[in-house]
């Protein structure tokens, strides 16, 4: 079994020296509104403008509220203001409080396979993974971000992408998840050599007490091919599985009792 992969919002940052915006990025404060110029740039525009289609959330850096607008939640448009910080902005009209950016541990993330993903109420019906934890990340091997996260079944990553300048690597964050109902202490990557294992969905087992009625299987070895289990006494079953950004496993499983 292999859980899902990361799927990556590839928010595209532009890294600038502050061309595209009408006069001086200086002048440009939180609440002000733009339209799109050509791939690189916005430009300053009447909020009641019908073009007008993106606002600035705020300004990030050094002294600010936010260090980075990646944490700035709904940014997904980033400039470079020549050495006063950056500009942050994100779709007019979008509520930033149920931005992906938005979410923390412990917050729940609507389905990430879909095309908007959203930061929801855990007890709200579109509510799919709860987030473990949120590593930095780049582009670059996201899903490496959460091998040391116990629990984690997903990932998803909300990166800012430059086009260009010292910035062309995109930077982000990277959200380690699991399905929101789950107990990340329960979860297969936490079972050990002599645990027992439940079976809890067609393709899917859980850490039990191997005195508990529930227990179907006893771990009796880890191994990187079932085919590798033949040799392993009182073997009756293998279980594949590969965690997102780690090598694939076959357990060996005998009988719980």
């Amino acid at each position: 079994m292999r859980w899902a992969v990361a799927v990556s919002a590839l928010l595209l940052a532009l890294f600038t020296s502050g061309c595209g915006l009408i006069g001086s990025t200086s002048a440009v404060q939180q609440g002000d509104c733009l339209k799109k110029s050509g791939d690189d740039g916005f430009d300053k525009v009447s909020c009641s403008s019908s073009d007008a289609g993106f606002v600035v959330l705020d300004r990030a850096g050094s002294g600010k509220a936010h260090e980075r607008c990646v944490d700035v939640a709904g940014t997904e448009y980033v400039y470079n203001d020549k050495g006063s910080g950056s500009i942050c902005v994100g779709v007019k009209g979008a509520d930033p409080a149920h931005a992906a950016n938005a979410a923390q541990k412990g917050d729940c993330l609507t389905d990430t396979a879909g095309s908007t993903v959203q930061k929801v109420d855990c007890t709200d019906r579109t509510a799919v993974y709860r987030v473990l934890a949120r590593p930095d990340a780049t582009e670059f091997m996201t899903d490496m971000a959460c091998n040391n996260v116990t629990g984690t079944q997903s990932t998803y990553s909300y990166l800012l992408k430059a086009k260009k300048g010292m910035g062309a690597f995109g930077t982000g964050i990277v959200f380690c998840l699991i399905a929101k109902d789950s107990d990340p202490t329960r979860t297969i990557d936490n079972a050990k050599q002599g645990d027992c294992l439940h079976k809890s969905g067609a393709n899917d087992l859980t850490v039990t007490s191997c005195t508990s009625s529930d227990a179907d299987y006893k771990l009796l070895a880890t191994m990187t091919s079932e085919t590798m289990c033949t040799s392993i006494k009182g073997s009756i079953a293998t279980f594949d599985y590969q965690l997102p950004g780690s090598i694939p496993k076959a357990l060996c499983l005998g009988s719980a009792h």
